[in-house]
Order: C-alpha cells, then structure tokens, then sequence
C-alpha cells in the first residue's frame, strides 16, 4: 500500500551506510517530516534506501521545504520483536515544482525593454 503525506521537512538526518554480513554495501539516508492532524503536530521519518534513489530527491529534501512524499510502511520481526518501517520512494516540493539551488544568471531584458524597477 502507498501513501501520499503533505507537510514540512523539520530535520535531514546523517548519511548512514555500511556492509551487508554477504558482503553488499548500503546507504540510508533518512528526514523527519510534520503535518498537522486534527489541529495536532504529528512527525514521521521516513528512510530512503540507496543513494541514487536519495540524489533524485535530493533537492527537495532541506529543512523547512514544504513537500509530497510517497511512501510504503513495512513490518518484520527479529528476535520476537517488531520493526515498522516508512520507506520514501518520492520527496516533490507542493505544487510539482523542485526546490532548486539559486542560480548566478543575469534576467533576460524583455521584448518590450521594460525597467524591472
């Protein structure tokens, strides 16, 4: 099952990453976001696994930027406890538009040579 969740990036996480026991290498980056139900701040941090899945949303995941997430929550069991899991596949600013860095181009004069001041 997907979910669709609209708030507010309020922490990034470090990069975290290692070796699997079968030799594989991994890397985890993960963010906390909260949205307001029913009047109340509620948080979630939701995990993203591999680092080419984390650079294609990379831009959108600052501290403070309103954003869509799509994500999947899973279970499992290991040494008769439970760990639940909100893995992000998508991080998109609201509005459809990607949070960018600001860029050093000069603005184009227009057609009809107005003053932008």
């Amino acid at each position: 099952m997907n979910i669709e969740l609209t708030g507010k990036i309020v922490s990034v996480l470090p990069q975290q990453g290692g070796t699997s026991s079968n030799g594989n290498t991994w890397m985890k980056n993960s963010f906390v976001i909260e949205w307001q139900d029913n009047g109340y701040p509620q948080k979630l941090c939701l995990e993203v696994m591999g680092e080419d899945k984390f650079e294609k949303m990379k831009g959108n995941v600052q501290v403070g930027n309103d954003v869509l997430v799509k994500f999947s929550v899973s279970s499992r069991e290991w040494n008769s406890r439970w760990f639940t899991t909100a893995n992000c596949f998508y991080c998109g600013a609201v509005g459809g538009q990607q949070t960018q860095q600001p860029t050093t181009q000069q603005p184009q004069p227009s057609a009809d040579n107005e003053v932008p001041f």
